[in-house]
C-alpha cells in the first residue's frame, strides 16, 4: 500500500511538473508571437510620408518623419507596439472601466474615478483644445489605432489571458492618462482628515494645541528654499491665516471612510531634480538632472523615445498613452520636473436638507445639488448603478450619518486640465519655456531648466488656491462662503528663479519658499534630508561631469540617520544599554560611516530605533494605534521635541530623553529577529528587510509564469530620505543628465526596459544596470543615433 501511495504521489507531482512547463512552453511560444516587428518595412495607412524608426540597444525608439503629424502618427504606433496593453489598463483606471475586464476586484477604484467625475472632466478638457492642439493628438490617437488594427491577431499575451480585445483609441483616452498622474501627485484630502481625527484626541485646550502644532512641523534648518521673491509682489490678503481653532467646528471624528484611495501610485512619491550653472561643470557648460520617485510597476511607468521633424527635435520621457516629451531636452533647452506638493484639494461639510436629501444649505437657504447616475459593467456580475451628488465645492466623497463630505479640488475645476508638451518640446529659450509651462496647470510642478546659452532656471507652475479664511488643513463648514476658494496664485507669482547667483538650483519635494513668500502653498512638505544633502554635494565641487551628476543621484548618505546616531551615543553616555543586543547595536552604530548599504546593521539598528522612538513619545498622547500619524517631516518633529527638550512629550516614566532614547533602542532592536528571520547578528542586515519585488499584474493568476513576468526579491541600499529614495514600493522611475558641452554625453534609463512584452529583448533589459546605479548614453545626434542602432524600422504609407 505504501509503495502503491509513494508512486501515485510520484505520479501527482509528474503531472504538474509536465502541466507547468507545458503552460510554460505554451506561454513562450504565444508571447513571442505577438511580438512586434522591429526592423524591416510595414505599409502603415494614414502616414503621409516615410518614417524611419531607429532602434538603440537597448529599444528606444528614435523617429525621424517628415513632418510633425506624422512623427507624433510614428510616436502612437511605436508606443502601442511596447506598451499597449498599460495604455488599456491606463485608460480604463481614469474613465471608471476597469470592472468591465477584471471584475468586481476593481469595482471601488472605478467608483471613485466615476464619483470625482473624470468622464466629465475629459470631455470639457478636450472642447477647451485648440484646432492645433486637437490636430496633433489625432495624429497620435490614428498611430495607435493603426497598430491596433493591423495586430488584433497578434495582441499582447495579457488580452489573451483576459479574453477581451481592446477597443479603438480615442483623443480622450489620451487626456485620461494625464488624469491618473496628476491624481497622483496632488492627494492631499486624506492628511485633512488625519489632521483632524488627531486634533480630535488631544483637545481644544492650549496644551492641545501646542501639541497639535509640535506633530505637523513645515519648517526645518535644513531647508533649502530655491525660488525669488518678487519685487513688487502681489500680496493676498487671506495668505497668512493659521491654522484653523480646533473644536471651531469639529463634530463627530470617527466616521467610515469611502473606499477613496490614491488611484495610480501610492502616497510618499518624492523626486529629485537639479540644475548647475557651467560654473560648476569641468566643460563650463550646464548640467541638468532628474530622476522622479514612483511606484515600482511592470512596465515601467514612463517611455523612453525620441521625436525628430521639421519644427521638433526632442527627446525624453513620455507617458504611454500621451503624445510628445514630457521629461527632456530639444537642441537648445533642457527640463526636469518634480512634484511640488500643494494643498489643492479641500474637504467641505455640507449640511443637507433630511427631508429632501437632493437640497443642501448654502448662504441660509436651500439649493438644489446635482445628482449624476454612473452605471459600471462588471465582468460576470449585473451593472453597478449608483447617483453621485454634486455640491457648489464638488462631489459627495464621504457620507456618514449626518456629516456629507465634498472635495473641492482644482484638477476638477473648469478649464483647469490642459496639454502643453507641445510647446515645452519646441521652446528654444526661457521665455517660451516659461510661457508654455501657463498651461502646465494640474499638478504642480517644480521645474529646473538650463539651456545652450548658459542660462539655468527654475519654475513651479500650477493652480494653487487662494482661500477666504484658512489654510484648507482641515475639513470646513460648506454651508456659507466663509471658506471658498477666492482665485488663485497669479502665474508671475509663482515660486521661479533664474540665474541665480550660486548657479545652483535643487528641489526634491521640500519647501521652495522662503518665509516670506506672501501665499500659502502647503503645510506639508516633504522631509528636507534629500534636498540638504543634494545641496550639500553640489557645493563641493565645481568641475562636475554627466557621471557625478548620476552618483549623486544614487548616494546613500542618511542624514537623518546620523542625527539619530548622535542622540544614541550622546543618551548612551548618560544611560548605556544593559541588553546584550542593545550594546551590540550601539558599537555599529558608534562605527557606521553614514550610508545605508544593504548590508548595514548599523542602517537597521537607526530605522527600528527612530520609528520605536517615534511610538514610544506618541503613544502616550494618541493611544496604541498610530497608524493614524504619517506626516513626512516626522523626523522634523523628533528633532524638535529632543533639541528643544519639550518635556510635554516626554514619556510618563522615563526621566529624560536620554531614558527615552535608550528604552526606544532597546524596543528596536528587540523586533530584529523577527524582521530578518535570524537571531544571529551577522543577519542584521538593512537592505533585506527591504526586498524589492516588482510584480506583473497578472501573475498571481500564473504561479508557472512568475519567473518570466516578475523582477526580484533583491536587497536594497538606501533609504527613505537618502537622495536614492528607498522604499519596498516606490523609488527612481527613471534618471536623466543632460550634459550641454555635447547631448551624446548625455545620460537616461528607466527601471526595466521599453517594452510590456515578457519575452522582448527589451522587457527587463535595463534592470541590473538601474539597480547598480549605472546608465546608458542618451543618444541625440545623428550620427550617434546611427551608430548606435540596432533595429531599423521603415513605415510606408499604406492603404
Amino acid at each position: 500500500m505504501k509503495q502503491f501511495l509513494w508512486r501515485l504521489s510520484f505520479l501527482v507531482v509528474a503531472v504538474i511538473i509536465l502541466t507547468a512547463l507545458a503552460g510554460g512552453i505554451w506561454l513562450r511560444g504565444r508571447v513571442r508571437a505577438s511580438l512586434p516587428a522591429l526592423d524591416g518595412t510595414v505599409a502603415v495607412p494614414g502616414l503621409s510620408a516615410r518614417v524611419v524608426v531607429l532602434r538603440d540597444a537597448h529599444g528606444v525608439p528614435h523617429m525621424r518623419a517628415q513632418s510633425m503629424e506624422d512623427a507624433l502618427f510614428a510616436q502612437g504606433y511605436v508606443t502601442a507596439q511596447d506598451r499597449l496593453w498599460q495604455m488599456d489598463l491606463s485608460r480604463r483606471k481614469a474613465e471608471g472601466e476597469l470592472s468591465e475586464v477584471f471584475g468586481d476586484r476593481t469595482l471601488s477604484l472605478d467608483i471613485e474615478s466615476r464619483t470625482l467625475g473624470f468622464r466629465n472632466l475629459i470631455k470639457s478638457t478636450l472642447a477647451d483644445l485648440s484646432p492645433e492642439d486637437r490636430r496633433l493628438l489625432d495624429s497620435y490617437v490614428r498611430g495607435v489605432n493603426a497598430f491596433i488594427k493591423s495586430h488584433r491577431n497578434r495582441l499582447p499575451l495579457e488580452f489573451l489571458i483576459l479574453r477581451y480585445q481592446p477597443r479603438p483609441w480615442r483623443e480622450a483616452d489620451s487626456i485620461a492618462v494625464t488624469l491618473n498622474l496628476a491624481t497622483a501627485l496632488s492627494q492631499t484630502w486624506d492628511v485633512d482628515l488625519l489632521r483632524e481625527r488627531i486634533a480630535a484626541k488631544l483637545g481644544p485646550a492650549e496644551l492641545g494645541k501646542k501639541e497639535y502644532a509640535d506633530l505637523f512641523p513645515d519648517h526645518s534648518p535644513l531647508d533649502v528654499p530655491v525660488a525669488e521673491v518678487p519685487e513688487p509682489m502681489r500680496v493676498h490678503e487671506g495668505k497668512k491665516s493659521a491654522n484653523l481653532p480646533v473644536g471651531d467646528f469639529q463634530n463627530e471624528l470617527e466616521f467610515g471612510l469611502s473606499s477613496l484611495r490614491a488611484m495610480t501610485f501610492p502616497g510618499g512619491i518624492g523626486s529629485n531634480n537639479w540644475v548647475v550653472s557651467g560654473a560648476h561643470t569641468k566643460s563650463g557648460k550646464p548640467l541638468l538632472a532628474n530622476d522622479p520617485h514612483l511606484a515600482f510597476s511592470i512596465p515601467s511607468v514612463w517611455y523612453m523615445n525620441h521625436l525628430e521633424a521639421p519644427g521638433l527635435n526632442v527627446s525624453g520621457i513620455s507617458l504611454p498613452g500621451l503624445p510628445f516629451v514630457i521629461i527632456g531636452h530639444n537642441e537648445h533647452i533642457a527640463w526636469g520636473m518634480t512634484n511640488t506638493g500643494p494643498d489643492v484639494q479641500d474637504l467641505y461639510m455640507e449640511s443637507f436638507n433630511f427631508r429632501n436629501p437632493r437640497k443642501y444649505l448654502h448662504n441660509g437657504q436651500w439649493v438644489d445639488a446635482e445628482v449624476r447616475d454612473e452605471d459600471i459593467k462588471v465582468r460576470g456580475e449585473r451593472d453597478y448603478h449608483f447617483p453621485v451628488k454634486i455640491t457648489r465645492h464638488g462631489p459627495i466623497i464621504s457620507h456618514d450619518g449626518n456629516r456629507d463630505l465634498a472635495l473641492q479640488w482644482t484638477l476638477l475645476n473648469p478649464h483647469a486640465v490642459r496639454i502643453p508638451f507641445a510647446r515645452i518640446d519646441q521652446a528654444s529659450n526661457w521665455q517660451e519655456f516659461t510661457a508654455a509651462l501657463r498651461d502646465l496647470t494640474v499638478p504642480m510642478l517644480n521645474c529646473v531648466y538650463a539651456d545652450d546659452q548658459g542660462n539655468i532656471g527654475f519654475y513651479a507652475p500650477g493652480l494653487v488656491p487662494l482661500r477666504k479664511h484658512g489654510d484648507g488643513t482641515v475639513p470646513v463648514p460648506g454651508s456659507t462662503d466663509d471658506y471658498d476658494w477666492d482665485g488663485f496664485i497669479p502665474f508671475e507669482d509663482l515660486p521661479h528663479s533664474f540665474n541665480p547667483p550660486e548657479g545652483i538650483i535643487a528641489t526634491a519635494n521640500g519647501r521652495i519658499v522662503p518665509d516670506n513668500y506672501p501665499y500659502f502653498i502647503s503645510a506639508r512638505w516633504e522631509a528636507p534630508y534629500r534636498t540638504a544633502r543634494i545641496f550639500q554635494l553640489l557645493r563641493e565641487g565645481n568641475s562636475f561631469t554627466a557621471p557625478d551628476m548620476l552618483r549623486i543621484q544614487t548616494d546613500i548618505l542618511s542624514i537623518e540617520d546620523e542625527w539619530l546616531r548622535k542622540q544614541l551615543i550622546a543618551a548612551a553616555e548618560k544611560d548605556p544599554p544593559s541588553n546584550p543586543d542593545s550594546r551590540f547595536a550601539l558599537d555599529v552604530v558608534k562605527s557606521w560611516d553614514g550610508e545605508a548599504r544593504a548590508n548595514s546593521a548599523a542602517t537597521l539598528v537607526l530605522e527600528v530605533t527612530r520609528q520605536a522612538l517615534l511610538a514610544r513619545i506618541l503613544k502616550p498622547k494618541l493611544g496604541d494605534d498610530l497608524s493614524g500619524y504619517r506626516w513626512p517631516m516626522s523626523t522634523t518633529f523628533l528633532q524638535n521635541v529632543l533639541e528643544q527638550n519639550l518635556t510635554r512629550w516626554l514619556p510618563p516614566g522615563d526621566a529624560d530623553f536620554s531614558v527615552t532614547l535608550m528604552q526606544s533602542l532597546d524596543d528596536g532592536v528587540r523586533g530584529i529577529p523577527s524582521l530578518v528571520h535570524s537571531r544571529d547578528h551577522t543577519a542584521w542586515q538593512w537592505g533585506n528587510t527591504i526586498p524589492l519585488i516588482i510584480r506583473h499584474p497578472l501573475s498571481s493568476g500564473l504561479p508557472f509564469a512568475r519567473r518570466w513576468l516578475d523582477v526580484g526579491p533583491y536587497p536594497q541600499r538606501g533609504t527613505g530620505t537618502t537622495v536614492k529614495q528607498t522604499t519596498m514600493h516606490i523609488g527612481p522611475s527613471m534618471r536623466m543628465v543632460v550634459d550641454f558641452s555635447g547631448f551624446d554625453n548625455s545620460l537616461q534609463n528607466i527601471v526595466l526596459g521599453e517594452s510590456g512584452q515578457p519575452f522582448s529583448s527589451y522587457y527587463r533589459d535595463q534592470f541590473q544596470a538601474w539597480y547598480d546605479g549605472n546608465s546608458f548614453p542618451m543618444l541625440f545626434g545623428d550620427s550617434a543615433v546611427e551608430k548606435g542602432a540596432v533595429h531599423k524600422l521603415v513605415l510606408e504609407p499604406g492603404r
